[in-house]
């Protein structure tokens, strides 16, 4: 069919729902004295919300734009279209909101956050624009100041780049705290450096027992420098108080109120990396009541421990994979494969090129780990594994499909999936995870810390498009991606997050800084990796990711049209004015230049 004669019948097509909505309500039309309970037609709903006068990508290919959306009381979308026509669906309960032009898309889902330690974050030590000795140790004083003795100050976001590239040791900051324990973690969170008051109170000296999988740095002297990588980081953070339930509660509300901003609605949780009794108690005493109370204003998708299938098999056979109000959902499970780049624990097939003693590390044994995943597939369970070196995916993908092999009682292919997907071994392990249906659950801010340590790290094969952040190169294998932010160990800026992966570079980066453009993805592909492919990640694209009737009202309302900056290029991107969930308003920008009140 020629594509004139295919718009002409997908416009007959949406003509033919406007007329089809329009005949069920319009006894409710003509009679607006009707009781807001009764109606003439069992078919037709009330109308709680509509928004006109917008420029909205729907994210559905069939009706890809509109001007107007038209919301059901039960927080569906009942109609979108035209304004003119969305308007004479108008009934007396309706709230009507011009938005005089604004951007509209569906809320936007991060597919990949810690929760509650973002929460947290918020008031931690911010050290991502540290750029020197001196300016590490005077953020840490300040915070010391503030804090009682002997509490701890925590911290978060440097990176040895920033300075020339040599590690950091307790010396930096022992002078600005002698008493309060301190802790910082590296951005990528698999190495932090604490100073001396911390490693006295964990008893960390030469002669402590490591863990597998982390390591402990040591001196000239032999004695510890205040850095612990990956497993290690245990041996100071057990000794940490954790939050007591009220800390809980504030900092999902903390990051609630944060994540909204953003234009966010739905977030995967991936949970603590500490103990494991701690992402269990976020879920039963945080989330579930506040799921039961009505408090909880996004969607959250919780990943419990792999280690832990057994409990989340049980709690499936009692209370299914959902909550009933909508916003709270598990069923998936979390492990490590391996640690970062950054650190050099990111397993790699072959030596780093700037440190061949090392290919990086298993964080979790390959036998475990596997045997972990046949059971957990067995239960018919999600499975989420962080891998961001190239042998490190490669063996996620082979305990995945030994497990669809195995398991043949469950129908396939399955929708497990990798975290990370940093750094791939080339076409063979692309094909891997399409014929698998393994979702890459992708992070493009890393993008622009590991850009600049990129080749000194993996040479320039491996640190090409074709290797590393390959996003264009998956898409055309027919990978299925979504995008996320990993906060806290970045900002969650998804809209910072979408330019990224389609101009490699930040808007404030040159067009000739970009990093390998040839791995660049088209701004629709980045639009609906955070939306349509990141629901599917979470297997929730039957009710959002989309704006179409039936679909959740989940929305994000912007100050400027994002297709167009992000096809442009522009260095300064929208603003997030407001953001609805089911129909309700959940964020309003003071500085919107509409009315959001819905008042006339």
């Amino acid at each position: 069919m020629p594509v004139s004669e295919t718009r002409q019948h997908t416009l007959l097509l949406y003509w033919a729902g406007i007329v089809g909505l329009a005949a069920l309500c319009w006894p409710l039309i003509q009679d607006q004295s009707l009781p807001s309970h009764h109606t003439t037609h069992q078919n037709c709903q009330k109308l709680s919300l509509i928004l006109h006068n917008a420029t909205i990508w729907t994210g559905d290919d069939q009706v890809p734009e509109a001007r107007a959306c038209a919301v059901q009381a039960n927080g569906q979308v009942a109609a979108v279209g035209g304004s003119a026509e969305m308007l004479l669906l108008q009934q007396q309960a309706t709230t009507v909101t011009d938005l005089q032009g604004a951007f509209m898309m569906p809320g936007l889902i991060d597919a990949h956050v810690h929760l509650l330690g973002g929460g947290q974050s918020l008031s931690w030590v911010d050290l991502r624009h540290a750029n020197s000795k001196a300016a590490v140790a005077e953020a840490v004083k300040a915070a010391v100041a503030q804090a009682p003795s002997n509490q701890w100050v925590m911290g978060h976001g440097w990176e040895e780049a920033h300075w020339g590239g040599a590690l950091p040791d307790a010396d930096w900051i022992d002078g600005a705290s002698s008493v309060n324990p301190v802790l910082l973690y590296r951005m990528d969170v698999h190495m932090v450096l604490i100073n001396t008051a911390a490693l006295q109170l964990a008893g960390i000296d030469s002669t402590t027992e490591v863990p597998e999988g982390g390591k402990v740095v040591l001196g000239s002297s032999n004695e510890p420098t205040g850095i612990l990588v990956d497993n290690a980081i245990a041996l100071v953070t057990s000794h940490i108080p954790n939050l007591n339930l009220d800390g809980k509660i504030q900092a999902l509300k903390a990051a609630v109120d944060h994540i909204v901003t953003r234009g966010v609605t739905t977030v995967c949780d991936m949970g603590s990396i500490g103990e494991v009794e701690e992402v269990w108690e976020a879920l039963e005493q945080v989330y579930m009541p506040a799921a039961d109370k009505g408090a909880l204003p996004i969607r959250v998708f919780a990943m419990l421990p792999l280690t832990t299938w057994p409990r989340l098999q049980q709690l499936v056979k009692a209370k299914g994979r959902a909550h009933p109000g909508g916003h709270l959902h598990w069923g998936g499970l979390k492990a490590f494969a391996d640690g970062s780049l950054g650190s050099r624990t990111a397993l790699m097939k072959e030596p780093y090129a700037d440190d061949a003693t090392t290919r990086g590390i298993r964080l979790t044994p390959y036998s475990e780990l596997e045997e972990l995943v046949q059971a957990a597939d067995a239960a018919d369970l999600q499975i989420a594994i962080h891998a961001i070196g190239d042998q490190a995916n490669d063996d996620v993908l082979a305990m995945y499909s030994h497990a669809q092999s195995n398991n043949t009682h469950l129908s396939s292919p399955r929708r497990h999936r990798i975290e990370h997907v940093q750094h791939v071994s080339g076409p063979d392990a692309m094909s891997a995870f399409s014929q698998q249906q393994t979702v890459a659950v992708v992070n493009s801010l890393h993008l622009l810390s590991d850009m600049h340590i990129m080749t000194d790290r993996l040479g320039k094969q491996r640190g090409s498009a074709e290797h590393a952040f390959a996003y264009n190169a998956m898409l055309k294998a027919g990978v299925q991606l979504a995008f996320a932010s990993d906060w806290p160990v970045v900002p969650i800026d998804p809209l910072l997050g979408m330019y990224t992966a389609v101009h490699r570079r930040s808007p404030d980066m040159p067009a000739s800084q970009a990093w390998h453009i040839e791995g660049a993805v088209t701004p629709e592909e980045a639009m609906r990796a955070h939306t349509k492919g990141a629901a599917f990640a979470c297997g929730l694209e039957g009710s959002i990711g989309v704006i179409r009737p039936g679909m959740q009202a989940d929305f994000m309302v912007l100050d400027g049209n994002l297709l167009d900056v992000l096809h442009r290029g522009l260095n300064e991107l929208p603003t997030v004015k407001a953001t609805y969930v089911k129909g309700q308003l959940q964020y309003d920008s003071a500085q919107a230049p509409f009315d959001l009140s819905g008042k006339a």
